[in-house]
């Protein structure tokens, strides 16, 4: 009787331990999935090869519409209804607080600098600056650009800003670029679409005044200088979210990249009579600093 008992119990023990293998089996074939919408070009791939890459075999990202998914990324505002749409959690890149505000069950990630650390960077390429211009889309950014004002202040110098007028834009530009010695504007500016970006430039160019602007394509268009948050970082820290989320059941606050790299312009600095430090040891001071994320 004693041997049937063992038996069973042995039965039991390796019935048990089979069930608990299935179900250990199924949790591995059923990946986290992750949809993201708006993706494209070149950005939008090494975004999504390294998010695929940060999160590894236990998630699934994706960015066919038909696959049901645990989360789901928006790329861009362009893609937040249609995001909104599939009732999932859902994390978006934007790159300021400014925009529409975000909604139960959603959080975000902002991938531009902050006019704080913009400024910082214009300090560095012009060590003698004393008065700084910042170039605003509407009356709406006049509150954040009075926090940045007391910042420069604090610091030893003056802003002055300019909310650029659609019917003038470029005269707006000028006239600011005549009494600063720096220009700045936010990542996302109306003033840098297709038909302005370069016009814009060449206005404050005329005036020889350095111009820092909020994304690599403002560069590569002929600005001196900007910070820039790569697609290795974006899908770092969101797959560091994704993981959050997946543990704790609940997005952590909305947060600005916490990793930018400065890139310069060589054609520009020489067409200025500038010598610039190199782009790498620009990164290594601004990211060794405290620096507030806001303005």
């Amino acid at each position: 009787m004693e041997m049937e008992r063992v038996g069973k119990q042995r039965t039991w023990g390796w019935l048990f331990a089979s069930i608990l293998l299935c179900f250990a089996c199924l949790a591995q074939a059923a990946p986290l999935t992750v949809q993201v919408l708006g993706a494209s070009g070149s950005s939008g791939d090494a975004f999504i090869a390294g998010l695929a890459r940060d999160l590894g075999n236990d998630w699934l990202v994706t960015t066919e519409a038909d696959v049901p998914a645990d989360m789901v990324i928006a790329l861009h505002d362009g893609v937040l209804p249609a995001a909104r749409e599939l009732r999932r959690p859902l994390l978006l890149l934007r790159p300021d607080p400014d925009a529409e505000p975000l909604r139960s069950g959603e959080t975000a990630i902002y991938w531009a600098p902050s006019w704080t650390l913009q400024l910082q960077l214009a300090r560095l390429l012009h060590p003698g600056l004393r008065r700084a211009g910042l170039l605003l889309d509407s009356s709406a950014q006049l509150p954040r650009a009075r926090l940045l004002r007391e910042h420069a202040e604090a610091a030893g110098f003056v802003l002055q800003w300019r909310v650029a007028d659609a019917s003038r834009p470029l005269r707006d530009v000028a006239e600011l670029a005549a009494a600063t010695d720096v220009l700045l504007a936010p990542a996302g500016s109306r003033l840098f679409g297709r038909d302005l970006l370069r016009p814009v430039l060449l206005a404050a160019y005329r005036q020889n005044r350095v111009f820092v602007g909020g994304s690599p394509a403002i560069v590569h268009a002929g600005s001196l200088a900007s910070l820039h948050a790569s697609p290795a970082t974006l899908a770092s820290e969101t797959a560091e979210r994704l993981r959050d989320f997946a543990r704790d059941g609940r997005w952590l606050p909305p947060a600005r990249v916490r990793r930018f790299e400065v890139i310069l312009n060589a054609q520009v600095a020489r067409a200025l009579g500038r010598k610039l430090p190199d782009a790498d040891e620009l990164t290594r001071i601004l990211m060794a600093g405290e620096s507030p994320s806001w303005p």
